[in-house]
């Protein structure tokens, strides 16, 4: 089963997204479904490593790819903080079309929608 959790600390100002395990779906190696995962998880990398080498964040992004695990965490400069959180948008709702897909091998959590004021 693959996991996929999306997070916004609101006190912090981090934007972070986990994705880890194996979907199971075919014999690992020619698994569609964890290589569907695993572009999307690798395209919020990258772009997040990107806005890092652009001066975009804080700090440099913690970005941790080890096997069968994903993790992205970044603290955008408050200019680009709607920029940083497209870009996980973007994995968030890929992994969301996989989840609808493939409830069996991929759980998905998404953002908590801010609160409304």
């Amino acid at each position: 089963m693959i996991e996929a959790k999306f997070e916004i600390g609101k006190e912090t100002g981090y934007i972070a997204m986990t994705v880890r395990g194996h979907a199971g779906f075919a014999e690992l190696g020619k698994d569609p479904v964890c290589a569907g995962a695993s572009t999307l998880a690798m395209t919020v990398a990258q772009c997040i490593q990107s806005m890092g080498e652009s001066g975009k964040l804080q700090k440099k992004p913690n970005i941790v790819i080890r096997g069968g695990r994903v993790s992205v965490t970044a603290k955008p400069k408050k200019e680009h903080f709607a920029e940083a959180l497209h870009s996980f948008y973007v994995g968030e709702i890929g992994m969301q079309l996989l989840a609808e897909s493939y409830p069996d091998h991929v759980r998905f959590t998404p953002f908590v929608p801010p609160e409304q004021g």
